[in-house]
Parts: structure tokens; C-alpha cells; sequence
């Protein structure tokens, strides 16, 4: 209210020249202070006619300074430990010239010979002045926010888990917008036991998270929030069964990299989500966004599959990284006109939509020759095991030759560095879909000794909340009252969320020399039935109100997926939860002989050739008789 009035009574420009006129006085009162400090308030005259000299001398100065450092960007209702650091570095900056000066100056220049002790004192009330006048100005903005009308008790009761920085955080914005955010923070748990008793930003730390339920009892809580994503997936699933059936609704803030797009505040709290339970402590990206940005920005980047999860994904993360254009590859046109509208609204032009199917060699090889490329994603492939094993020939055609089409293609065009995104799927694979990528992992690190493209691949599980995976359809058979149906008991997966796994496919693409595979660290796998029970009981629901069924594993699944077969050494890259695999090696004349078979086979449509070759190769697939039962949703694991 202050800012809109101080704004329109006086002007943008006359509050620029009352700031100036601040810190000049600042900057003579300071002079004038550590003259009558040095000197007990008894002025030699000859000091006294070189303080008023040098006083509006180093005032003005001051102001250049300030200027210069950017003291005059900083919005004063805001001031907090960052501004005052850009104050000390503009106050440093010409006291360092000032001693410079004074050791210069002839030793008969009485007259500007300024004593060390008068620059030292000047420059710590100049610190004093510029600090104080802000933090003033702050303390009066704040004051003026506090709406005495509104009554304290109003808003919902809320218990903050976590008194860290993003706690203090939360309890800043609950408290400058307590109207319309609604909430009224109590009290911080915090694990930390120095903290007990203590206060932040005025409110008190009542405990631990063992706590809880003692506060809840004691207090009006009607809300927890988890302020800090460091909370164990462990504690939440405590914390929820504690609030819950005492009436208590438990919110959090976002992920990390949810943070980097929208920022911490209280307006971007959110619900609880399975998410939050499945994914690991965060570990900050290895390489900033800058570091990204000075490698990506400016370069021709083609994403396919830009319509799936994985691929829209990329796309989005790509887009912030300033390509000079960034080619959406895709064979449906509903899923390229979403993915187009969703990252492309305002690109101006940086985002181009392509319709195009890879086992298109012809159209590849146009489309590649038109737009040259100079980066690929290759994210498009049939990836639902159950279905593959239906058609085994449509999975080898997409996943294998559809590869092999760009892969080739981006050799010829000369395309500087070319991922594939495979799966954990490959590694011993007893499905259709896990042997066609591993075949096609093969061809990519066949490709790169005699290719100046860079080629690599990146392996990784499940992603949390991708089309047809396990989380939408419990969601929906919860939805529905169940059954929620789980394949085996022992079922096990990693999983990973989806724009984590695609930062993580960035930056092992930027990685190393040609033909290597990346595996991601995927922390420890997840039963499918504690999901589905955790899932289950974050909505709310009981096992007894929403059964969970056995139905049996499917064709092609596994009780549990690796990252990497026995053969395989595995290494640390510079990149935290990144590591290079030691690929195995393979007969050429085996592999060509392979690939024609299943060419032929693919011709011929026949499924069982396409297996037969696919055994043949020796990476554990088994040919077996795969039939499909039952028509009702099941997980894809």
C-alpha cells in the first residue's frame, strides 16, 4: 500500500532521486562521523578544511559506486542477506581505491592526505548508513502488510515439517499473504534436535516428526505441510498415517526440478503424491543449466518420439536450454499436435513439428537432409511388453530398423551426436520388446567406431506416471473401486520421474567418447504391491474398501529388472547417478546375418522367425510360445 502511494505521489523518477539523495547524505554523514570519531570531536583546523574538501568529494563517489555495483537494482522492501553483500562489495570497492589513493599521494599533499583511520571509519559507517536506511524501509513495508483487521486466528492451522530454508520460506509467504493464502503456521517439526525450542521467523520449533501426533493432539492443526524434499519417502508415509485419521491433511512443497521451473512459494503447494514416495533424496544435477546452455544453446536439436512421455519431456527440458531450433519428430498426429502446443506456444518459430514415421527411410533421409540436425534424441519405440509379445514384428521393425534407418541416416548427414534411449528391459530380456532394444543398443555402439557421429546410449527402468505405466491404471482402477490388479506378489521395478530421467538423458548425452551406454542409478526397486497399497491409502481408501487381486505375470515380465547383465563392467562417470557400462562384444558377421533374418521375417510377417532370431543372438532372450489372456486393465510393469 506504502509503494503504491510513496509511487504515485511522487514518481518513478522522483523516488530515484530521493534514493540518491539518501545515500548522498549518507555518504556526508558518514565522512563527518569518523572525522569527530578519529579526532574525540576536537577538529584539527587543517583536518577540518580537508573533511569539508573530501566530504561531498566522497559522497558523490559513493553514489558512482553504488551504481556501479548495482546497489540501485536492488528493491529496498526486499533487502536481505544478498543485498547486503552487494552494499559491502560497492562500500569495498572505493574504500580499496581510497587507501590506493592515500599511499600514492606525496607525502606534502596535507590538503588530501586522508588518514587510514578516517577511510576505515567512513567506510564502516557508509556500510552502516546503507544497510540500516533499507532494513528500515523493509521494516515499514512489513509492518504495513499486517492488516489490523484481519484477525490472527484466521486461516487453516498449519504445521511445517521441516525448519530449513524452505520452511522459512513457506512461513514468510503465509505470513505476508496470510488473507489469501489462508495459512496460519504454529509450529515447525524439525529432525534436527538443535533446533528444538527454538524460533524461525517467529514461529517455534515444537519437536520432531516422532512428535506429531502428540502436537496434533494439543493444538488446533487442521493441515501439515513438508517444506523440504530431503523428508524420506519412509517419514511421509508415517507422517500420513499419523494426520490422516486425526483429521489432519498432509500437502508438500514440489520437486527439484519442479522448483527450477516455478520457484518455492506457498501458492505452488501441492497434495501429496505417490511420486513424492517413490523418488529418491534429491541430488542436485551435476551440470547447471548454464552448463547445459553453453553446450546445447544454438545448435539444429531433433527429438523422436516427441509425443511420449519421455520425449515430451526432453523436448520441454531442450526448449529452455536456447536451441536455435528444436525438430518434434513424430508419427501420431495427436500426439505431435499436443506436444507441439504445449511446448511450442510461444518459441516464435524455434519449434518445428515433424509427422514422420522412422522405419520411413526414404522420408528420414529427406527429412534429415532439409533440416540437418545436428543433435538427436532418439526417444520413439514400441515399449509395452504384453503387447509386443503380440506382435513381435512390429516391435523389431519400430525398435531395430527404425533405429537402424537413424542411426544411418545421421552417420551420412553428419549429425554431431546421436542418444538412444533404452530400457532396463534389455538386459537379460525375456520379452520381444527387451531383446529389440538390446539389438538396437546393439547397433548403435556398431555404428560408432567408424562414424564421426557421437553415438551413446542411456539405460533406465520405469518412469513414474508415463502412458500405460503402472500408476495410471492403479489410479484409475482406484477411481473405479478396484480391483487393483498386481501381476505377482514379489514383483519388483525402479522407477524414476519423468523429468529427472530426461535431465539425466541430457547430460550422459553430452558424455564421453562414441558407443557407450549409460546406465542412470535408479535407487532400489519398489514392490508393486506395497505401490499399490501405498497408493491405496493416499487416497484415502482401505484395502478392505479397494481389494488388491493377484492375476498372475503376463508374457514377456519378469519379477524384476537389472541395469545390467552379469558381462557388463559398469564405471563412475563425472556425472552423480550416472555410470558407463562396458559393452559387450559381438560377432559382425553374426549380427548381419541376424538383422536379415528378421527382415525377412518382418516381410513374411512371421512372429516366430522374428524370435528364433532374436534367440539366436545370445543375449538371453528365450524363444517361447507367448499367448495373451484376459482382457481387463493390467499394470504394464
Amino acid at each position: 500500500m506504502i509503494d503504491g502511494l510513496n509511487q504515485r505521489l511522487l514518481g518513478p523518477q522522483a523516488m530515484r532521486f530521493l534514493q540518491l539523495g539518501i545515500d548522498f547524505s549518507i555518504g556526508l554523514i558518514g565522512v563527518i562521523l569518523a572525522y569527530l570519531v578519529r579526532f574525540d570531536a576536537m577538529i584539527p583546523e587543517a583536518f577540518a578544511r580537508q573533511m569539508f574538501l573530501m566530504a561531498p568529494l566522497i559522497a558523490t563517489l559513493r553514489l558512482v559506486a553504488n551504481q556501479l555495483n548495482g546497489v540501485y537494482r536492488v528493491v529496498w522492501r526486499y533487502v536481505g542477506i544478498r543485498e547486503a553483500i552487494v552494499f559491502a562489495r560497492a562500500v569495498l570497492t572505493l574504500s580499496v581505491l581510497l587507501l590506493v589513493l592515500r599511499l600514492l599521494a606525496p607525502t606534502d599533499a596535507i590538503a588530501i592526505k586522508v588518514p587510514i583511520s578516517i577511510i576505515v571509519l567512513e567506510a564502516m559507517f557508509c556500510y552502516l548508513g546503507l544497510t540500516s536506511s533499507r532494513l528500515l524501509r523493509r521494516i515499514v513495508h512489513e509492518s504495513s502488510r499486517r492488516d489490523p483487521t484481519v484477525d490472527s486466528a484466521e486461516g487453516t492451522a498449519t504445521l511445517l515439517i521441516g525448519a530449513g530454508q524452505h520452511g522459512l520460506a513457506i512461513a514468510k509467504e503465509a505470513l505476508r499473504h496470510r488473507e489469501a493464502l489462508g495459512i496460519r503456521p504454529i509450529g515447525f517439526l524439525d529432525d534436527d534436535l538443535n533446533k528444538a525450542g527454538m524460533e524461525v521467523s517467529g514461529i517455534k520449533v515444537l519437536g520432531t516428526l516422532d512428535d506429531v501426533r502428540e502436537v496434533i493432539k494439543h493444538t488446533d492443526v487442521k493441515q501439515a505441510i513438508i517444506t523440504s524434499s530431503a523428508v524420506s519417502s519412509k517419514a511421509i508415509v508415517k507422517l500420513i498415517d499419523v494426520c490422516r485419521p486425526m483429521g489432519v491433511h498432509v500437502r508438500t512443497v514440489p520437486g527439484l526440478l519442479e522448483l527450477l521451473d516455478q520457484g518455492l512459494s506457498a501458492k505452488s503447494l501441492r497434495d501429496v503424491r505417490i511420486e513424492d514416495l517413490l523418488s529418491r533424496d534429491p541430488i542436485p544435477p551435476s551440470m547447471s543449466m548454464e552448463d547445459l546452455r553453453g553446450v546445447l544453446a544454438g545448435k539444429r536439436i531433433m527429438v523422436t518420439g516427441a509425443g511420449g512421455s519421455i520425449g515430451s519431456e526432453l523436448c520441454r527440458q531442450l526448449m529452455a536450454l536456447g536451441p536455435a531450433k528444436l525438430f518434434l519428430l513424430e508419427r501420431d498426429e495427436n500426439n505431435l499436435f499436443e506436444v507441439h502446443k504445449d511446448t511450442c506456444s510461444d518459441s516464435h518459430g524455434v519449434c518445428v513439428p515433424v509427422l514422420a514415421d522412422i522405419r520411413d527411410r526414404k522420408a528420414i533421409d529427406r527429412i534429415f537432409g532439409e533440416l540437418k540436425p545436428q543433435i538427436v534424441f532418439h526417444a520413439a519405440a514400441f515399449k509395452h511388453v504384453p503387447m509386443m509379445e503380440r506382435f513381435p514384428t512390429e516391435s523389431a521393425g519400430n525398435n531395430v530398423f527404425g533405429t537402424r534407418n537413424l542411426a544411418e541416416l545421421a552417420d551420412q548427414h553428419g549429425v554431431e551426436n546421436f542418444v538412444m534411449i533404452s530400457t532396463d528391459k534389455a538386459v537379460n530380456p525375456s520379452s520381444v520388446m527387451g531383446a529389440t532394444k538390446r539389438l538396437a543398443e546393439i547397433l548403435i555402439q556398431r555404428m560408432a567406431p567408424s562414424s564421426k557421429t557421437r553415438f551413446s546410449c542411456v539405460r533406465f527402468g520405469n518412469v513414474l506416471g508415463s502412458r500405460g505405466s503402472v500408476i495410471p491404471i492403479f489410479r484409475e482402477q482406484i477411481r473405479r473401486g478396484g480391483p487393483v490388479t498386481v501381476t505377482h506378489s514379489e514383483a519388483t521395478r525402479y522407477f524414476m520421474t519423468i523429468p529427472e530421467a530426461a535431465n539425466l538423458v541430457i547430460q550422459a548425452g553430452m558424455l564421453g567418447d562414441s558407443g557407450e551406454v549409460f546406465v542412470l542409478d535408479m535407487g532400489e526397486p519398489v514392490k508393486i504391491m506395497d505401490l499399490a497399497k501405498q497408493m491405496i491409502h493416499l487416497s484415502g481408501l482401505t484395502e478392505d474398501q479397494v481389494p488388491i487381486k493377484i492375476m498372475g505375470s503376463r508374457p514377456g515380465e519378469k519379477l524384476f529388472e537389472e541395469l545390467k547383465t552379469n558381462s557388463e563392467g559398469i564405471s563412475e562417470t563425472k556425472l552423480r547417478k550416472v555410470y558407463r557400462v562396458e559393452p559387450e562384444a559381438f560377432s559382425e558377421l553374426s549380427i548381419s546375418e541376424i538383422l536379415e533374418r528378421i527382415d525377412f521375417a518382418i516381410r513374411a510377417n512371421d512372429h516366430g522367425g522374428v524370435r528364433a532370431a532374436l534367440e539366436d543372438l545370445e543375449i538371453g532372450f528365450t524363444k517361447k510360445p507367448q499367448t495373451m489372456t484376459g482382457t481387463g486393465p493390467t499394470a504394464h510393469l
